[in-house]
């Protein structure tokens, strides 16, 4: 029986040497939450870590609100995920989880809070709960999750994965699939001097990364997206390389007729309509979440060409989301760790369970997601999940790690020299070939094998999280 004892919520503040823009926001700063939990068995105890970005305009996508406003709420949620694990008991990690995972989406529901937001509070404590588990097990994490350490039941979320196995995978290299984002320069002339000596541009990125997939944000404007991408297909063949890429329609559409307007015009280029063929994965969220799940697109959906995969992201706020628009005829979902291991893992399951009938997929995707503790976590979830490519954009608009007081960056690169290596001056995510490793993210309990101290950090209030935030 294990029993949550201690949760500590802290908060850091992350800077952008490049801005990013998605969706109707354009990102320069965010808070950075640490969680930290004790797990007792009754004998031994363990602390365990999570960390998320708290980024502006993607829980909520109101264009009228303040980010200072939006951030209250994100305090909010994440405070009373703490404040209702402190005490929890259960045979398995699993089980701490839906307990706190239904506490915490009844709250929301009683507070008018939307569960992709209240889910938040949940996916943090979960997280550090899984490594307090696996640290105090001594089992890294997809070990934890085969071996039945972890207590998960992938048909108490699918009941029509009773009687199937999902087994955990070894996949040592994920490629990257590059962000490029809604403001991002595509060449050198473009974007001007670099801040630094990372890269700047996509051609940039290209070179110093070694890319082959990427991750190209949209806003449903045909035109302007038939010209972007024009542009970005023949600077990849400029660079010799054969791009596997999705679409992040950044859910800028709002009826059904949208997407089947916006794919006849893209596809009437003869070039897009080829490369489309080749190397597109998937198109993200292209349908505001106020619709997505609305019967109504269910046909937009199934006029696509057999094989045109479409999943949601933004939409996906319950354990139950992905099932319920794969019935409509979306493809699948994402993996996000700000939505939850255990609902990941579960859809990873139904995903390839109905991928034997169907073309499916779940992809991995990132929330400006930055080390030290949250980048292994990713990995090690993603790997275990058998995916071959993982969206990560933390390292080219933030270009560091999130500080969080003590020398665990330095022991970070020590730890973890697949996955990390000092450059000019800085620890930084080592991308080789346009891929990272995963040997040691998956050799960790969970991700990361150094434990954090982050005691020095202020308390997760709104006072400091909202510090320097207009």
């Amino acid at each position: 029986m294990y029993e949550i004892t201690e949760v500590t919520a802290r908060v850091a503040h992350t800077d952008t040497r490049i801005p990013f823009r998605y969706g109707i926001a354009e990102m320069t700063r965010a808070p950075h939450a640490v969680i930290e939990v004790r797990v007792t068995d009754g004998r031994r105890s363990a602390l365990g870590f999570a960390a998320e970005q708290l980024p502006p305009k993607w829980f909520t996508k109101d264009p009228h609100s303040a980010f200072r406003d939006d951030l209250r709420d994100m305090v909010a949620v994440i405070d009373n995920a703490v404040r209702t694990a402190i005490d929890l008991r259960a045979a398995s990690a699993f089980a701490l989880w839906r307990q706190l995972d239904e506490a915490q989406a009844d709250w929301g529901r009683a507070h008018d809070i939307p569960g992709l937001l209240s889910g938040l509070g949940t996916a943090l404590v979960e997280r550090a709960v899984i490594d307090a588990v696996c640290r105090l097990e001594e089992t890294p994490f997809a070990a934890a999750l085969a071996t039945g350490v972890l207590g998960f039941d992938a048909a108490a979320i699918h009941d029509e994965l009773r009687g199937t196995a999902f087994l955990p995978q070894a996949v040592d290299r994920l490629h990257v699939r590059h962000t490029v984002g809604l403001g991002d320069p595509l060449t050198d002339a473009e974007a001007g001097a670099s801040p630094d000596t990372l890269p700047v541009s996509l051609v940039s990125s290209i070179r110093r990364y070694g890319l082959t997939h990427l991750k190209i944000k949209t806003r449903a404007s045909a035109d302007e997206d038939t010209e972007r991408l024009r542009r970005i297909r023949a600077l990849t063949r400029e660079e010799g390389i054969d791009a596997r890429f999705t679409i992040d329609g950044n859910e800028s559409m709002t009826r059904a007729d949208d997407l089947t307007e916006w794919w006849e015009t893209l596809t009437a280029d003869d070039d897009l309509r080829d490369w489309f063929a080749s190397g597109l994965i998937a198109i993200e969220q292209p349908f505001a979440r106020s619709v997505a799940l609305d019967p109504a697109v269910s046909h937009a959906l199934r006029a696509l060409p057999r094989g045109t995969r479409v999943i949601i992201d933004e939409s996906d706020d319950a354990v139950t989301t992905v099932r319920e628009a794969m019935d409509l005829g979306y493809a699948g979902g994402t993996y996000k760790g700000c939505k939850g291991v255990f609902r990941g893992v579960a859809n990873a399951a139904l995903i390839t369970e109905r991928g034997r009938t169907r073309p499916t997929i779940l992809t991995a995707e990132d929330l400006a997601t930055l080390g030290p503790i949250t980048v292994p976590q990713d990995i090690a979830v993603a790997a275990t999940l058998g995916l071959t490519h993982i969206e990560r954009n933390g390292h080219h608009y933030f270009g560091r790690q999130a500080d969080l007081g003590d020398d665990l960056t330095e022991r970070l690169a020590d730890a973890h020299p697949d996955l990390y290596a000092h450059q000019d001056g800085r620890v930084r995510l080592l991308v080789t070939d346009g891929a990272v490793s995963t040997r040691s993210a998956r050799a960790a309990p969970f991700g990361l094998i150094p434990l954090p101290h982050p005691d020095t950090l202020p308390a997760l209030t709104v006072e400091n999280a909202t510090r320097g935030i207009d």
